[in-house]
């Protein structure tokens, strides 16, 4: 056999051994998102029509899904669904971080917000993206959200994370829930929100249903936090009522982060009536 021939075998061979190879990666990956999906069977059923791998690592996707939650019969429909990593102990998921790509977002699945959104300009179905990693330390009985992350096409993004401590996910803790998250322990939050189109649609929609500018709606708010703030009576400090103003002046993004000095328990969040108790309770920061 000449080189070239002996060559073809060979990569031949390579390409066979990498598709063989990833179709049994994606067999075994198929029963890793079945796993997952077994494991959310109490407040959704999903139906995919194929399953893929990454050879690099990048995690099991499904395409062509269904997501019926528990009580609906209309499905959403999902372009992709990623599971990167999974994991159990008994039972209860101790590591999660998944991804949906493309969620069709219809006047009817978006209920009572969906005539927001039409008297907005949006006119067509929404396409929505979400993600999330989430750990939970059994020993330590502490759960980091480490990302939250949902968004749709030229709307915005949210992404969020929290850090909780004094936490148990045991058969008896979630028999007893919502007494047995009184214990639970709230350490530290970030919310962020990067803006596409959905602030600038509301002024000019406001503007117009008002018969007047988006100059003028946005006078009209920053005059009302600095009323508040001059009034001394709220909780609103001036480096807040500073930052919301470069909002409303160029709603860009901002990020939201609560810091208080020791951990609050969740029983703590009873007694708030607004955002100025919240201020108070948990030292948070207004960045734009």
């Amino acid at each position: 056999m000449n080189k070239k021939v002996l060559a073809g075998v060979g990569i031949g061979g390579a390409i066979a051994l990498v598709f063989g190879g990833k179709a049994i990666v994606s067999h075994v990956a198929a029963q890793e998102v079945d796993k997952f999906i077994e494991s959310v069977s109490d407040v959704a059923d999903l139906q995919y029509q194929n399953a893929d791998v990454s050879l690099l690592g990048q995690g099991a996707t499904v395409k062509d899904v269904e997501i019926t939650p528990v009580g609906s019969s209309e499905p959403i429909k999902v372009e992709a669904f990623t599971v990167y990593d999974y994991k159990e102990t008994d039972d209860i998921p101790t590591y999660v971080k998944m991804a949906i790509k493309g969620v069709s977002l219809t006047s009817d699945s978006l209920g009572d917000s969906a005539e927001l959104f039409s008297e907005l300009g949006y006119d067509k179905d929404l396409s929505a993206n979400f993600s999330t990693e989430y750990n939970y330390d059994e020993a330590a009985k502490t759960v980091q959200l480490k990302r939250l992350k949902l968004g749709a096409d030229d709307v915005g993004d949210i992404e969020m994370n929290f850090h909780f401590s004094n936490v148990s996910l045991d058969e008896s803790a979630i028999e007893q829930m919502p007494l047995s998250l009184f214990g639970v322990e709230f350490h530290d939050a970030k919310i962020s929100y990067k803006d596409d189109s959905f602030v600038n649609r509301f002024f000019e929609t406001t503007a117009a249903a008002e018969g007047t500018t988006v100059e003028e709606i946005k006078s009209e708010l920053v005059a009302g936090l600095e009323e508040e703030l001059a009034s001394g009576s709220s909780e609103l400090s001036e480096e807040f009522v500073t930052e919301m103003k470069n909002f409303i002046d160029n709603p860009k993004s901002f990020s939201i982060t609560f810091a208080p000095q020791d951990p609050v328990p969740l029983s703590s969040f009873i007694n708030v009536n607004g955002p100025e108790d919240i201020i108070e309770l948990l030292s948070d920061r207004f960045d734009s």
